[in-house]
């Protein structure tokens, strides 16, 4: 690639980045008018929270088992805990993101 092309796609990749910004804050931070530290929170605790009954039931289907595995039943009940972390900690990574890319408008310091 030569160093014109290069510089032609650095510009266009930095212009796409810069709409891209515009367009995610237009779009997300109308959506998350009220955002603070206190807002954040529930969301915090319900992953925890979340985490927390995983680990639970996972420690609890692995107590005193001897040779017996856990059921079908058992399992799904694990899945299931895991999938519904998992979502809701990719719903806060998110959010984390959305906040470090500036597509939601934070209070500003009085």
């Amino acid at each position: 690639m030569t160093q014109d092309a290069t510089r032609s796609k650095s510009r266009f990749m930095m212009s796409m980045e810069h709409v891209l910004r515009e367009i995610n804050h237009e779009i997300i931070s109308p959506a998350m008018p009220d955002m603070s530290v206190e807002s954040a929170v529930p969301l915090m605790i319900t992953v925890a929270r979340l985490r927390a009954d995983y680990l639970k039931y996972a420690f609890k289907l692995s107590a005193s088992r001897d040779d017996h595995h856990p059921s079908a039943e058992e399992l799904a009940k694990l899945k299931h805990l895991r999938e519904s972390f998992q979502e809701m900690r990719a719903a806060a990574q998110e959010l984390e993101h959305c906040i470090d890319r500036g597509y939601i408008d934070l209070p500003t310091s009085k």
